[in-house]
């Protein structure tokens, strides 16, 4: 059996890779945990990735993994810009680390960099395309587009097989945070979903069932591209998610309030040109409604609800 390494496994999609591609490889996932908090057995090995390089060296010695989801990371556009250098830290150096670390490998296993569409900033025009400019207007993004120089690098002069995924709104059951845990929390509290901006801003969500098919497909393909955008491309308003949220609830969308003031970092509207993804084989599975249903559904199983 092909041997699998995921790193930062105890993340949202780290632990849904786990579960999806364990029928196919040998799991081992690496977080700074000290045990795995995901579902089923896993060989599993807590170690900070940017602080501890001959660690992590002797861990790609012992496993020789066919294939490595490099999941681990900081995730937080906001954090990031109240404390850049931890981002910098958590995104940067981390890979750095773990590319350096495989340098004497013989082998060269496939690499998944798990990027963000944060490398776009504000776009010039919509749908966004993978050879369209790059304008980050935050640390994260930032950071996000210096793995990207990174990974290039490695490809070029050192014979690596990475490739960066550009994630778009990601969201699925079991994600405490961002858009969908910020509506719960809301919700929870006071009865009513305040969120920032004016509503109008939108986003190119994708569900984590859908997001682990792309990845799939771009793990079994052989062209020459390094970069691909993982995404639906359907531009959604988060007035229109605020909603669909409400409806699943039972509330009136009445309930749906914006405040008007914009987050350092967050931008205004992202739509990708999924044509790439497509070309090798991607179609939505998860229809936006359905999933955000499934989303309620899982935080009253979880009694996150009152």
């Amino acid at each position: 059996m092909k041997k699998m390494v995921i790193t930062g496994v105890n993340g949202f999609i780290g632990r849904n890779a786990k579960a999806y591609f364990q029928k196919e490889y040998e799991i081992t996932g690496i977080d700074l945990a000290a045990q795995y908090c995901g579902a089923g057995p896993v060989s599993y090995y807590q170690c900070n990735l940017s602080k501890n390089p001959a660690e992590l060296a002797a861990i790609f010695t012992d496993v020789q993994p066919d294939v490595i989801l490099h999941c681990a990371g900081s995730a937080n556009v906001g954090a990031s810009v109240v404390n850049p250098m931890a981002d910098l830290d958590g995104n940067l150096h981390s890979l750095y680390q773990l590319l350096l670390a495989l340098r004497s490998f013989e082998k060269r296993p496939k690499i998944i960099f798990y990027s963000s569409a944060a490398v776009y900033g504000n776009p010039a025009r919509l749908p966004v395309g993978e050879g369209d400019a790059l304008a980050p207007i935050s640390p994260y993004g930032v950071h996000k587009l210096m793995c990207e120089e990174l990974c290039r690098y490695f490809n070029r002069v050192h014979g690596y097989r990475i490739r960066s995924v550009r994630i778009f709104s990601a969201y699925g059951s079991g994600i405490r945070k961002q858009i969908l845990w910020d509506i719960f929390q809301k919700y929870q509290s006071t009865g009513k979903i305040e969120l920032f901006g004016t509503g109008e801003e939108t986003r190119d969500f994708i569900h984590i069932s859908d997001i682990l098919k792309a990845l799939a497909l771009i793990l079994d393909y052989d062209g020459p591209e390094e970069v691909f955008n993982v995404a639906n491309g359907q531009e959604v308003s988060i007035r229109a998610l605020a909603e669909i949220y409400a409806k699943k609830l039972g509330a009136d969308a009445g309930i749906v309030s914006f405040n008007g003031e914009t987050k350092v970092g967050d931008p205004q509207n992202w739509r990708a040109d999924i044509s790439l993804l497509e070309s090798i084989g991607y179609a939505r599975e998860k229809e936006l409604e359905e999933g955000v249903g499934d989303y309620v559904d899982w935080v009253r199983s979880e009694g996150e609800y009152e």
